[in-house]
């Protein structure tokens, strides 16, 4: 009987120091120093998109995995209702457009598409990077943060201001971005960050 009460004792003990001790982060779940490092993330928020030809608002959902892209683009946005699926690196990586109507162009013909419906050239292989507020690879030009603390990028052939960060997620990362190219401009708001697993 004492032999009983002493373990259950002890398993009381062992739990109430698990409930109180904070347990290690899983394997795959630490959020690397470096975000280009990082190979997980989702960011949810709103867009505005303004063309030479067309714009509007809406929302939208981006999950990273690895090299693998999914962004859903919902609401009376000026380029539609879209989902986007981008696999691959480097500056073209392979991409898939399902558009509100059900239409699924792959390739160039919905990079042509997106072009179109933007009014701009969009260098896709960029974005991930971009979003995270990193430059991506190959060349580019930082200029340092301007009297109302705006930091920007020039990339591409666009230039990506951005206006708020916040380092509430686990890491320094954009909340509020502004993307130009030509007449095309791209505001984010970024409304909830989770990176990692």
């Amino acid at each position: 009987m004492k032999f009983r009460t002493a373990v259950l004792m002890l398993a009381c003990l062992i739990a109430a120091g698990c409930a109180t001790t904070p347990r290690p982060s899983q394997p795959g779940t630490a959020i690397p120093a470096d975000l280009k490092d990082l190979a997980q993330w989702q960011a949810r928020g709103r867009l505005g998109v303004s063309g030479p030809a067309n714009g509007g608002s809406g929302s939208f959902e981006w999950r990273q995995s690895g090299d693998r892209a999914d962004v859903e683009i919902r609401g009376p946005i000026g380029i539609g209702g879209v989902h986007l699926q981008m696999q691959g690196e480097g500056a073209n990586p392979d991409l898939t457009l399902q558009t509100s109507d059900g239409q699924t162009l792959q390739s160039d013909a919905a990079w042509n598409e997106l072009q179109t419906r933007l009014g701009a050239s969009v260098p896709a292989g960029n974005l991930r990077f971009w979003m995270l507020g990193l430059a991506a690879p190959g060349e580019h030009q930082w200029h340092e943060a301007n009297d109302q603390g705006v930091v920007a990028l020039e990339q591409g052939g666009w230039r990506i201001e951005y206006q708020k960060y916040s380092d509430e997620f686990g890491a320094r990362v954009p909340m509020r971005m502004t993307a130009t190219s030509g007449d095309a401009r791209v505001r984010i708001v970024v409304d909830r960050w989770q990176l990692g697993q």
